[in-house]
């Protein structure tokens, strides 16, 4: 899958609200089989080839708030649907985190950017 691809695929399990009034980003750092993913405070092991997305319910609340986390499997497109309530970006923002969908009523100053 390419990346425009892995983003098509996560940008399809979104609810009308989260189209509506959330953020969707992905990270486009593939993870390898035995590595983990930090989500809150769980660490979930990868089996397969997977990207990380990450979809932001309230962009521009602070503290922790609805999100959830997909786990993408890069090989048949397959979705693992994490509840969260903590961004993958608290500290700082990954070089390789995208911005894939802002939703209509988002303002601009929510979203995320790399530094």
């Amino acid at each position: 899958m390419t990346w425009d691809e892995v983003g098509q695929t996560a940008l399809k399990t979104l609810s009308a609200e989260e189209r509506r009034s959330g953020a969707l980003y992905l990270d486009v750092q593939e993870l390898v089989p035995g590595t983990t993913v930090k989500i809150d405070s769980k660490e979930i092991r990868v089996r397969r080839k997977t990207a990380v997305a990450f979809v932001d319910r309230e962009p521009g609340v602070n503290w922790g708030h609805s999100a959830r986390y997909l786990l993408i499997d890069l090989e048949n497109g397959e979705i693992e649907s994490i509840e969260a309530q903590f961004p993958p970006f608290l500290r700082k923002v990954p070089k390789t985190l995208r911005l894939v969908w802002k939703g209509e009523s988002v303002p601009d100053w929510t979203v995320v950017r790399p530094e």
